[in-house]
């Protein structure tokens, strides 16, 4: 367990020393992990899902949508509303849960992914798309990867003991390929990004502000699994409290190059990560230990 602990850190510095290549990677990193590689782990895990698993991604949803109405209230700037209740659960969360705390941990991870990116996705076009109309919002949303890997997973529920028997190889080689690609880019991407000591005092409150408030939407989530006995839920309490010491989804500087036009979130996400980084360290670490 020592070793699987220092795994997602050895990933990162990875990145770091690969950002000094002379050739492009990120790009091509990003793609293979967006388009194929969580897509792929996001289709496993729903063709052979446990109870409990919609569950996550409703609630999910709903912890999403009470998070930016409350950011709603202290201001009306759609990138500071997404970089609140936005998270970056599938390139940090995912791999660390899944390294650290097993395939139920994966799992609970990967449901809350797909509800996320269900959520920041249209909401995050509706905030930042001007004149885009419904139908073209909608379309964009049904379009994002985590969507569609949903409708396949769901529709391969019927193979899904069949799945599980033969391509459980491949799934572990998705999973590595997932953690490796997620961290490697994330440092890659923090190597490039220049940081001042203003911007991490402007993240620090955020990032406190949102842990305490994911912290209590999740205690609320969990007594409510246990009073309708989701074990998923249950049985991963600690994978379901890393999401709260995760910083804003990296996909947010996507949304707003594309409908803004602008790229006021990259010190935003970049600072958070930094700081999710150190936090994520203490709590696994404690964690790590509260079970040794």
């Amino acid at each position: 367990m020592s070793i699987s602990l220092f795994a997602p850190l050895l990933y990162l510095l990875v990145g770091l020393g690969l950002s000094r290549v002379p050739f492009e990677i990120k790009g091509r990193a990003s793609a293979m992990l967006t388009k194929w590689v969580i897509p792929s782990v996001i289709i496993y895990n729903i063709a052979t899902h446990r109870s409990g698993v919609f569950a996550i991604m409703l609630g999910m949803i709903a912890m999403m949508g009470l998070m930016l109405l409350l950011s709603r209230v202290f201001t009306r700037d759609p990138v500071k509303n997404l970089c609140f209740c936005y998270l970056n659960i599938g390139w940090l969360g995912l791999p660390i849960a899944s390294t650290l705390f097993g395939d139920g941990a994966a799992m609970v991870i990967i449901a809350a992914y797909v509800g996320s990116s269900l959520f920041g996705n249209s909401v995050g076009v509706g905030l930042m798309a001007h004149g885009q109309d419904l139908k073209t919002r909608l379309r964009q949303t049904i379009q994002a990867p985590p969507v569609w890997a949903l409708l396949l997973g769901l529709a391969c529920i019927p193979f899904g003991g069949q799945i599980e028997h033969y391509a459980k190889p491949i799934y572990d080689l998705l999973k590595f390929l997932m953690g490796f690609l997620g961290m490697a880019i994330l440092g890659i991407w923090l190597s490039a990004t220049p940081l001042k000591t203003a911007d991490f005092k402007k993240a620090l409150l955020p990032f406190v502000a949102r842990l305490l408030t994911v912290s209590a939407l999740t205690s609320l989530f969990i007594l409510v699994c246990e009073h309708y006995d989701i074990t998923l839920v249950t049985e991963n309490k600690p994978a379901l409290y890393l999401i709260g010491l995760l910083p804003p989804a990296a996909n947010i500087i996507v949304l707003e190059t594309h409908y803004m036009k602008s790229g006021r979130s990259a010190s935003m996400i970049a600072c958070g990560t930094c700081l999710s980084i150190i936090a994520i360290g203490v709590y696994v670490g404690t964690v790590l230990w509260l079970h040794a």
